[in-house]
């Protein structure tokens, strides 16, 4: 999942945001596209009804929000949008990761992947250095640590915590 900003405070009574975007008075949206809102404890998911611009920040409506009410509802929430997003690990039985290489953000190539471990609670990655070493490393499958998964490519992006390979090592 893409950040793209988050909701500052109601504008009006007819359910519109202001929002803060990464690029001061843009949105990377278009109208009809999904968006996932993410609070701490909650997300939600809706379409975009409206997109403008007024003074330079960006003001959104979504498509069911439509009182000042259900607006102040939604304040506080990041703004996130599915392009280039890894799939949820419930679309994963129908994606065949084996040998596709993973690279982390910082360009790094951690090896191919040789598994993808469902069993447990969390999935993950088993990749194999392509080294002299075949090392093997454990990356869990998540949104935070997938960043992008490029089937026409075969090359997994991922932006692992500090410390990753070497814990994972085994």
């Amino acid at each position: 999942m893409n950040f793209l900003g988050k909701i500052l405070k109601v504008r009006g009574n007819k359910g519109e945001v202001n929002c803060t975007s990464p690029e001061r008075g843009t949105l990377a949206l278009e109208k009809g596209e999904t968006v996932l809102l993410k609070s701490e404890k909650r997300q939600k998911s809706y379409k975009i009804e409206r997109l403008r611009e007024i003074k330079g920040t960006p003001v959104l409506k979504l498509e069911g929000i439509d009182t000042i009410n259900d607006a102040l509802t939604l304040v506080g929430y990041s703004i996130y949008n599915q392009k280039n997003a890894p799939p949820s690990p419930k679309d994963t039985e129908t994606i065949e990761l084996e040998n596709f290489t993973v690279i982390d953000t910082n360009g790094d190539v951690w090896g191919k992947v040789i598994n993808l471990e469902t069993a447990g609670l969390n999935e993950l990655l088993e990749v194999q250095a392509q080294d002299e070493t075949r090392e093997l490393y454990y990356v869990p499958f998540t949104e935070s640590i997938v960043k992008e998964i490029n089937r026409d490519t075969g090359i997994i992006i991922i932006d692992p915590p500090d410390g990753l390979k070497d814990v994972n090592k085994k």
